[in-house]
């Protein structure tokens, strides 16, 4: 009788340490918000770089701020400067009308104006 039960006991035992594995293994991994931030990021390069001389127009006056950063040398400051003016002050009416926002000259309408439309 006690060889049984200290058969099932050692059996028992056996199983544990495995059943702490397979959950330490299924458990997902936490992911930080910096960690999210970076991989947008660099997804954003990736799809940036990928699409240098294949930009289609960029309507400046329907476009979000992510979809203006597709044009030369706008980030995400200019983008987002760019459709708050719009937002406060109504539609562009011609593409030079962009040198009203913060941080946008001549040469940047110059170097985009073949890929931006109204």
């Amino acid at each position: 009788m006690k060889l049984i039960k200290l058969s099932l006991i050692a059996a028992a035992l056996s199983i544990l340490p495995f059943q702490a594995v397979v959950a330490a293994d299924t458990k997902p991994k936490e992911v930080t918000k910096a960690e999210t931030i970076k991989e947008v990021k660099k997804d954003a390069k990736a799809v940036k770089s990928n699409t240098v001389g294949q930009i289609t127009k960029v309507n400046i006056n329907k476009a979000s701020a992510s979809e203006l950063q597709a044009l030369k040398g706008i980030g995400e400051a200019k983008a987002k400067a760019i459709v708050d003016y719009r937002t406060k002050n109504g539609k562009f009416t011609d593409i030079k009308q962009l040198m009203e926002v913060s941080g946008i000259g001549e040469k940047l309408i110059a170097q985009n104006a073949a890929n931006m439309s109204l």
